[in-house]
């Protein structure tokens, strides 16, 4: 077996272990555990290829079996195990640029965040077999939550729910855990790919240019398929999930579009927007993040980068 299947393996055992430790560990440190998961096996298939890189998958998704069983591995594999080696295949495609035949031109970055996205849409509605067809079972336990909490309410100094407002609250957290769990998802994959990307390019591993990230441009239909998302969230049964659970992954790729526009913004001027930014992120999350998403749907059209940026300097 060649040396870099070994890494690989390697790879996917670290990763499947890290995901079983974040599934049976405190909630805190089973939160942080859960948020590197992927990490192992990207390092493996952006160092190593994404070959060594399916294989530590399927490694991990048979220990992920012996450890907690075939649905537990099912869904590692779908969750962790296959992403790990198609977005690293997706990451070294090239083709030769016409002006020049000895360069290549790698797979674009707006594109491969644009297929983070989707998988990340896509993967709680592929799950529902796995947990039994669908998000009602969880209505009951987040009611018996809202109950509990409603209870102690008065010894925080706040008015107690009552059984409509449970309710309301229980099946309103159903409905949005599918967009919830993509936009999770999502950004725990994106993150990861920066990290690995980082490391191994620091590493001399990295067999490919580095994108400009403040540079990033999604394909034009990504907007539209966002569009349809949101209004298939509205629909009945399975197409209201995937519409929810859509939706929830392309905003937030649409978030990364618009700090990506900041980012392009400050280039050239100085740091001070970049740090408004994210201590905005931090005091205003939601507020800012919204309109962050807001600025990275509206880019395609108001070019801001190209209004209010520079162009980057050379490399």
């Amino acid at each position: 077996m060649p040396f870099s299947l070994f890494i690989g393996v390697g790879g996917g055992l670290a990763s499947a272990l890290l995901f079983y430790s974040a599934a049976h560990g405190a909630p805190l440190m089973g939160t942080l555990l859960l948020v590197l998961t992927p990490l192992p096996s990207l390092l493996v298939g952006l160092g190593w290829g994404w070959l060594p890189a399916a294989a530590g998958a399927v490694a991990g998704a048979l220990l992920m079996g012996l450890l907690a069983g075939p649905p537990f591995s099912a869904g590692y594999f779908l969750a962790l195990g296959l992403p790990v080696a198609l977005f690293p295949y997706l990451a070294y495609l090239s083709r030769s640029q016409p002006q020049n035949p000895g360069a290549r031109q790698f797979y674009p970055l707006g594109r491969l965040l644009a297929a983070v996205s989707l998988y990340g849409g896509a993967l709680p509605v592929v799950v529902l077999p796995l947990i039994g067809g669908s998000y009602e079972p969880l209505r009951a336990p987040m009611g018996e939550f809202f109950r509990v909490f409603s209870a102690r309410a008065p010894e925080l100094g706040m008015k107690p729910l009552d059984e409509r407002q449970i309710e309301a609250l229980s099946e309103f957290l159903v409905s949005a855990l599918p967009g919830a769990l993509a936009a999770y998802w999502t950004a725990i994959f994106a993150l990861n790919l920066y990290l690995a990307g980082r490391i191994i390019r620091a590493s001399g591993r990295l067999a490919r240019d580095w994108p400009d990230l403040a540079a990033l441009a999604y394909p034009p239909w990504l907007v539209l398929l966002s569009a349809l998302a949101v209004a298939a969230s509205f629909g009945p049964g399975v197409i209201s999930v995937a519409g929810t659970s859509f939706t929830g992954a392309l905003l937030f790729a649409y978030l990364i579009a618009g700090l990506s526009l900041m980012h392009a913004i400050a280039r050239g001027r100085g740091q001070w927007l970049l740090w408004i930014v994210y201590v905005g992120l931090l005091i205003f999350g939601p507020y800012m993040g919204l309109a962050l998403t807001v600025a990275g749907l509206l880019e395609p059209a108001l070019k801001l980068s190209r209004r209010l940026g520079t162009p980057p300097g050379p490399s």
